[in-house]
C-alpha cells in the first residue's frame, strides 16, 4: 500500500473524510481508504474542526460531596472488606 506522504489535501479528500467521519468510521479505516497515515487523518480532522469522536458527546454533571446512607446500594451477597484491605486503602482513611 502506497502512502501519500507530504501530499496536499484536495477538496475531494476533505469531502470523503467528512462523509466517512459522519458515518462513524474509525480513523484507522479512514487512513486505509484515503491511503494516508492515521496521524495525518487525525491532524486533518483537527484542522477541519470535525467532531473527534464518532458518537455524540454527552456532557455529564456531577455533584461531589457526601452521599446519604439511604442512597448507598450494596450488591446482594457482598461481604464487608477485611481489615487488612481497609488498611491498604490509604486514600480512604
Amino acid at each position: 500500500m502506497t502512502k501519500r506522504t507530504y501530499k496536499g489535501w484536495t477538496q475531494a479528500d476533505d469531502a470523503e473524510l467528512v462523509l466517512l467521519r459522519e458515518a462513524a468510521v474509525s480513523t484507522k479505516v479512514i487512513a486505509i481508504i484515503l491511503k494516508r497515515t492515521s496521524s495525518s487523518v487525525t491532524n486533518r480532522i483537527t484542522v477541519l474542526k470535525l467532531p473527534v469522536g464518532g458518537r455524540e458527546i454527552r456532557q455529564v454533571e456531577m455533584d461531589f460531596g457526601q452521599v446519604p446512607e439511604s442512597k448507598i446500594v450494596t450488591v446482594q451477597g457482598s461481604q464487608p472488606k477485611p481489615s487488612w484491605w481497609t488498611s491498604m486503602m490509604w486514600w480512604r482513611k
